[in-house]
């Protein structure tokens, strides 16, 4: 494990109106977005939380979503937890829902809260309300956490996205499915990426887009199935996208697809609506993407659609 891994990022409204397209041809392939913080209130929603999504999942970027908790009890502890499922209502990410129990501002410990029995029923509680509600469950925690705060039984009942900047992680547990490995302090790279600034940076070293779909949760179905994982997708421009809208402007003459495009080599959101209609209509996860089967797909449905023609002439 260690110092493999896709590379990834983790955002909160502190990093501003980040662009999204910059942290992608950076090379980091994953996001971890803060939700909000403390319990149910609106004004502890993180207010870029929206704004990360929408981009994350116009660039074909998996991502996940974390809050940073202020809990005190087990109560506190519920009322994070509808925190975050009221944010995610109508969302489906395709990395896990993470509690961030590290105390960086110390509120924790100047209000009693910095204890074992604390701390380790905060994470219980998240974590088994998290899947009561459908959703893949993930703690981000350090040393000093692990340590002294939250039992084996606890710490092991999910994964783990270990916090620690370092030139390696100090854990080898074998439940750490994310590593943090940098922020204002980074060992292995630059602590900041051109155009957005310093930022914190992370290892991911499991598959959750396929875990959390092909497992059915954090809303998506064990129906909903992947036709293409790569392929043309939103802001893509290109003489392939061109001639998949192409085709796309001729299906929706024959009614096969219903949104209008610009005839041009972008791939705006005219076009990822059509090709999440055909996917839909397919019976696929609509992620939005063009791939070698959706234009197989489209074309069958042409030529299927021509053929009806045929045979009522």
């Amino acid at each position: 494990m260690g110092l493999s891994g896709k590379k990834g990022v983790d955002l909160s409204s502190l990093n501003g109106a980040v662009d999204m397209q910059k942290i992608k041809d950076a090379g980091y392939e994953f996001a971890m977005l803060r939700c909000g913080y403390g319990s149910d209130i609106r004004v502890q929603d993180d207010t870029q939380f929206e704004n990360n999504v929408r981009q994350c999942e116009a660039l074909g970027i998996p991502w996940g979503a974390y809050l940073y908790s202020y809990a005190l009890s087990t109560e506190d502890a519920k009322s994070e937890a509808r925190h975050v499922l009221r944010l995610l209502k109508g969302k489906r990410p395709t990395l896990p829902v993470a509690i961030d129990m590290e105390d960086a501002d110390g509120y924790k410990q100047r209000h009693g809260g910095l204890t074992f029995a604390n701390i380790n029923n905060v994470c219980k509680t998240f974590v088994e309300e998290m899947r009561k509600a459908g959703y893949y469950p993930m703690i981000y925690t350090g040393l000093e956490e692990i340590r002294r705060y939250i039992s084996a039984e606890v710490l092991n009942s999910c994964d783990l996205w270990f916090a620690q900047w370092w030139k390696r992680p100090d854990y080898d547990g074998s439940n750490m499915g994310m590593w943090q490995y940098g922020g204002e302090t980074n060992y292995l790279e630059s602590n900041s990426i051109p155009g957005v600034g310093v930022v914190d940076k992370d290892k991911c070293y499991r598959d959750y887009p396929a875990i959390i779909r092909d497992g059915g949760y954090n809303g998506w179905k064990t129906s909903d199935k992947v036709l293409d994982s790569t392929g043309f997708r939103m802001d893509d421009h290109s003489d392939g996208v061109l001639a998949l809208k192409e085709l796309l402007l001729l299906a929706r003459q024959m009614g096969i697809v219903r949104k209008g495009m610009d005839e041009n080599g972008w791939f705006g959101e005219g076009t990822r609506t059509n090709v999440n209609q055909l996917l839909a209509d397919g019976g696929y996860a609509q992620n939005g993407i063009a791939g070698e089967k959706l234009i197989k797909l489209l074309a069958k449905r042409m030529k299927d659609e021509i053929a009806q023609l045929q045979s009522l002439a």
